[in-house]
């Protein structure tokens, strides 16, 4: 049966192959039902039909039909009362590598929570918490903030997993996904255009803040509201309004595109908007 399967996959590639607009509705909705049906045989099946490159048609249509697929899941998430940040980050990660599974991100976290546990549980209070992740992120894992990216792959956060470079938005979203597995509560906030990772000492009502950008230096509510006001900006008493899990996959989704804008590459961008407008409510 495998054998048989297999034969169809390679036959359906050799008419992708040829492709003609009057039958290329059919051999992409033939190719959709495929995927849906068994993606790893059909990425199997690629790579020994193909063992250096597909032909463009065919990773066109693949990508398009991915690209649809996420547009879906995507509603789905969107359509949650309060979405999970992890699954929002690797539905992110399909649109550059299609057969990400949540496994892709759950693994890496899980295994540096199992190396941080023994260090973050000992610590006292907060400053020694934030310190505790500073130093566990930027000296023991070696991760770090790039200035800017030129490719909308390092966006990906299994890639940014890997190589240990990414965005300011990438690092926070590594703080995030820590945290979360410790019951910390943190969240992500915009300080005209700068983000910080805020935690709230409620019990003392103060606020920290940890600066991705600066190798997790701790800031105060003070150092925030000085930074406020030498921008020339209103302060304001609720400072640290968080950034829910949409926005942030929506604010991924906009430096997507502002790459992609430079490059003009419209089919992309036309995939790109559609869900920013997706994610919009």
């Amino acid at each position: 049966m495998e054998e048989t399967s297999n034969s169809r996959l390679k036959a359906l590639f050799k008419l992708l192959e040829t492709e003609s607009d009057q039958y290329g509705p059919l051999l992409k909705q033939a190719l959709s039902s495929a995927i849906k049906a068994n993606p790893d045989e059909v990425q199997r099946t690629l790579q020994e039909e193909f063992a250096t490159s597909a032909p463009r048609n065919v990773m066109k249509m693949l990508e398009e039909i991915c690209w649809d697929d996420l547009a879906r899941a995507l509603a789905a998430f969107n359509a949650k009362i309060n979405p999970d940040l992890e699954e929002g980050l690797m539905l992110l990660a399909k649109f550059t590598s299609p057969t990400t599974a949540r496994g892709d991100l759950n693994i890496p976290l899980d295994e540096m929570a199992r190396e941080l546990r023994p260090a973050l549980v000992n610590a006292t209070d907060y400053p020694e918490i934030i310190s505790t992740l500073g130093h566990f992120i930027f000296k023991l894992k070696s991760f770090s903030t790039a200035a800017a990216l030129s490719d909308i792959r390092d966006l990906s956060f299994p890639r940014f997993l890997t190589k240990k470079q990414g965005s300011c938005l990438t690092v926070s979203c590594l703080y995030l996904c820590l945290g979360q597995r410790f019951g910390l509560e943190m969240d992500l906030v915009d300080l005209a255009g700068r983000l910080l990772i805020h935690m709230r000492d409620n019990s003392n009502q103060i606020s920290y803040l940890i600066d991705p950008l600066d190798n997790g230096k701790m800031l105060n509510e003070e150092d925030c509201r000085q930074y406020i006001r030498a921008r020339g900006l209103e302060d304001s008493k609720d400072l640290f309004q968080p950034l829910s899990s949409r926005l942030i996959v929506r604010r991924f989704i906009a430096n997507m595109i502002y790459i992609l804008n430079k490059l003009h590459d419209e089919r992309r961008l036309t995939y790109l908007r559609n869900y920013l407008e997706i994610l919009k409510n």
